[in-house]
């Protein structure tokens, strides 16, 4: 309530509203050769030659349009470039990069859109919003040192560095190596309690142990895209800050008694509730196993045998930052193609290629995604579904049938089939759990409640902006699940 909006942010707001900007950023991790390259620019104008004989550096185009990306001082000095203008190296997230204005695309607002005015109001807001959470930081943290302790924070990352290196990629995920629930069980449950209990930090009067650390990353997951022991140990490092930082806010919190708020109260209740179904889901999982004896029986009856095999061809894009999902709902809902909006990502999934489609494949073999693709209409867009690291939109684009075995070689499909195998007998365990449970607790569903909720067929994704940590989910993303209300049970479930 302390952010203000100035004349000039609605000016400038307007302004840049009013157009897009086609650019081509250029980047590398060396610095060196980024400004090498900047210097090359500044004695000639042809660009293209130039980037040809640099080939340490990387090119991707992005179109910037107002709060597209997070640092509006880099935005702004896109907006004072003239065409075919480039600004000097700047260092952000994806290392040293060079920014060239293409083009400029022009088209007028209409300054009477409420809806317009609102939402370019709002992006300038949370802007705002978040050098004030910056500034309140600083003034919450001023002059408080914290140390962690060395020797505690090398067991830590021995643990992890432990578990992480041993660990396959997942599948359905380029470049994701991660620490699965049931390794933190295991290291909890298998590392000295007074190992757990040596302290990582001293919080004013309260010690903070290695178990408290371990028990937030297993919270939040801990991942990385390389397998590499010095990309483990900077995120470590990153995620150890952070976690000293909220238990410094946690404990204002405390002190100004927010915990008894009851928007607060009502807040954790749900994430609780939906935290404690996904820990149960992940313990039923965790305790599947699968033979290869099972997966080759599966394979013969799907592939071999079948009958029968459903093929499809789906779209699909899978973005980990939120405000990326935003924007491609939001041009679905404004009438673009689905196609033309997810093929300037390219590939993002490693099961798609570069124009975005994982071409005409058995369901079967594409997990999750395979069987959604088999329960929607041809071209219908559905999500965002939370997969791994990111969240997925999909389009089924082609479907089709075939009565020929397909010839797959066993091997090559081997670790799919055991997935796909494990998610089946996942499902078929808790329908039947689900459904006891309906009768046990005596479950009941009020059609003349449900039939009064306003919904809408328009694709939305509803983010919070948490301030000190970036953003979440607005609400819990929950995975369809309703298969387990059988026949014979409708009637005691629908009074």
């Amino acid at each position: 309530d302390k952010v203000k909006l100035s004349a000039d942010d609605i000016n400038s707001g307007i302004t840049k509203s009013q157009s897009k900007l086609s650019t081509q950023a250029i980047y590398t991790n060396d610095s060196t050769a980024i400004w090498d390259f900047y210097s090359q620019l500044k004695s000639s104008n042809n660009f293209d030659s130039l980037l040809s004989f640099n080939h340490q550096l990387s090119t991707k185009d992005i179109e910037v349009s107002l709060g597209s990306l997070m640092d509006e001082e880099i935005e702004d000095s896109l907006y004072s470039l003239g065409i075919s203008q480039n600004t000097q190296p700047i260092h952000s997230e994806i290392g040293w990069v060079i920014f060239l204005v293409k083009n400029k695309i022009f088209s007028p607002v209409d300054l009477s859109d409420k809806k317009f005015i609102n939402k370019m109001k709002k992006t300038i807001r949370d802007r705002r919003i978040q050098i004030r959470y910056k500034e309140y930081l600083s003034e919450l943290l001023v002059g408080t040192k914290i140390d962690l302790n060395p020797e505690s924070f090398k067991l830590i990352f021995d643990l992890i560095w432990g578990k992480i290196k041993n660990n396959a990629p997942q599948v359905d995920s380029v470049n994701y190596f991660e620490v699965r629930e049931s390794d933190f069980d295991n290291i909890i449950n298998n590392t000295a309690k007074s190992d757990l209990s040596k302290v990582l930090f001293n919080l004013h009067s309260k010690k903070v142990n290695i178990e408290s650390f371990l028990s937030q990353l297993s919270f939040d997951g801990f991942n990385v895209e390389e397998l590499d022991s010095l990309v483990v140990l900077n995120k470590l490092s990153y995620r150890a800050k952070h976690f000293v930082e909220n238990q410094l806010i946690t404990e204002e919190g405390y002190k100004q008694q927010l915990n008894l708020n009851q928007e607060v109260r009502n807040e954790l209740t749900n994430w609780k509730e939906n935290y404690l179904a996904q820990s149960y889901y992940n313990a039923v999982l965790d305790s599947i196993k699968i033979k290869d004896s099972d997966v080759h029986e599966f394979y013969m009856n799907e592939f071999v045998n079948a009958s029968n095999i459903k093929l499809v061809n789906v779209r699909l894009v899978s973005l980990k930052n939120l405000d990326e999902v935003s924007n491609v709902l939001d041009s679905l809902k404004n009438g673009k193609d689905f196609g033309d909006v997810i093929r300037k990502y390219g590939s993002t999934d490693s099961l798609v290629n570069s124009e975005g489609k994982t071409g005409l494949k058995p369901a079967l073999l594409l997990g999750y995604i395979g069987k959604t693709a088999l329960d929607l209409k041809l071209n219908e867009v559905y999500g965002p579904v939370q997969r791994n690291n990111a969240y997925t939109i999909m389009q089924v684009i082609e479907r089709k049938d075939t009565n020929d075995s397909l010839k797959l070689a066993f091997e090559e499909v081997k670790s799919k089939l055991k997935d796909e195998l494990r998610i089946k007998k996942l499902k078929e365990r808790l329908k039947g759990i689900t459904g006891s449970l309906s009768e046990k607790y005596d479950v009941k569903i009020f059609n003349n409640v449900l039939d009064q909720v306003q919904t809408s067929s328009i694709p939305m994704f509803v983010h919070r902006l948490m301030g000190f940590g970036g953003r979440i989910a607005g609400v819990p993303v929950l995975t369809p699940f309703s298969g387990w209300i059988q026949n014979s049970e409708k009637k005691k479930i629908f009074p």
